[in-house]
């Protein structure tokens, strides 16, 4: 059992920065250009603020239910069979999330870094890694993201720097142009790459200076949008809208782009395969905690060590069942998004006005 008040504001920080970004930033372009064209940024801006508007909202789910966690909030506020069922259905269609995304990542790792070995093996691999690191519980997830996050982002912030000679930010002209719509159905795909925020309902519960949590939640929002704005402009001004439309990943595309003619930098595609395995492997361990401390709470399991054993399976049949990169996509932005709205509004729209309506009416009733 983790002990309350030992999460400092900074932890807070990177492990809800680590948890959102993960590996969306290496395919988000190509998404968005398929809606807006060189316009994506204009999208990650609004997905910001609604990314914003989310955090907030689970804040005040976790402070109206007295900052218990996840589970207890809702089988408090549906009922123990109702709400445990809403419990296991979120962190069920997360894990799958995680397995499509896990599939994806292993194809691109078997195609650029990993040329000859099987996927399943990266597969399990990744998986049981994601497993240990869960065992130590939640002070090791969030140290593991204190010591990654400048792992994360200062290689990547000078990759970044290097890819400016270039750029060429004429082809981010005419801004706009787009039907409105194209904004926020773009949006709301970047928002589906977030699905890391579902940790917020895991952290905030073991806060210290619980007043400070607003203010992290600003910051690691616009932390988050302004680090996916930059690399979408970066990809569009680098790639023409058609090219980075067409692209796979665009992101990585561009970083090979970089031309190393001092010499100094060898295998650079392997250094961004690195780079690659890192910002994934980060957003994986963090769901796949989020998904076995659920599973363990709902069923009263003794440790979160026997809940993330118990997923090891389910993870790994999940990411078998598509045959390659262009299933996963069809089935990941198809089917399992309406599945991803359902369960957000109830989590937490349904879930912060019963909570609402139960503390107006203990108030009544003690006056």
């Amino acid at each position: 059992m983790e002990k309350k008040g030992f999460i400092e504001e900074f932890a807070l920080f990177v492990s809800l920065s680590v948890s959102m970004i993960g590996v969306g930033i290496f395919y988000a372009p190509s998404i968005v250009a398929k809606y807006v064209g060189p316009s994506g940024w204009i999208s990650a801006l609004i997905t910001g603020v609604e990314i914003l508007i989310i955090l907030y909202l689970i804040y005040k789910v976790i402070s109206l239910n007295k900052f218990k966690d996840l589970t207890f909030i809702l089988t408090s506020n549906y009922g123990r069979l109702i709400g445990k069922i809403v419990a296991v259905a979120y962190s069920i269609l997360t894990l799958i999330v995680l397995a499509l995304s896990l599939r994806t990542f292993s194809e691109v790792i078997s195609m650029y870094l990993l040329k000859n070995t099987p996927t399943e093996v990266i597969i399990a691999t990744f998986i049981f890694i994601g497993m240990y690191l869960s065992r130590g519980g939640l002070a090791n997830v969030v140290h593991f993201n204190e010591i990654v996050f400048w792992i994360m982002f200062v290689p990547i912030g000078i990759m970044l720097l290097l890819t400016l000679p270039a750029a060429d930010f004429s082809n981010l002209l005419p801004i706009g142009g787009y039907p409105v719509k194209d904004y926020f159905l773009s949006s709301f795909e970047i928002l589906f790459l977030f699905n890391g925020f579902s940790m917020a309902f895991i952290l905030m519960p073991y806060v210290k200076k619980r007043k400070k949590i607003k203010s992290v939640i600003f910051k690691s929002s616009i932390f988050v949008t302004i680090f996916y704005i930059i690399i979408l402009i970066l990809v569009s001004a680098t790639l023409s809208s058609v090219q980075t439309a067409d692209s796979i990943f665009p992101t990585i595309t561009m970083l090979q782009s970089i031309s190393s003619s001092s010499g100094i930098l060898e295998k650079w595609d392997s250094l961004i395969m690195a780079l690659w395995v890192i910002f994934y492997f980060t957003s994986f361990a963090n769901i796949y905690y989020f998904s076995s401390i659920i599973l363990k709470d709902v069923f009263n399991i003794e440790d979160v060590r026997i809940s993330s054993m118990i997923y090891v399976p389910i993870v790994y049949l999940a990411a078998m069942i598509p045959e390659n990169i262009i299933d996963v996509r069809n089935l990941r932005f198809n089917y399992l998004r309406i599945g991803f709205i359902g369960v957000l509004l109830i989590i937490i729209g349904l879930t912060l006005a019963v909570s609402l309506f139960g503390v107006r009416r203990r108030s009544v009733s003690e006056k």
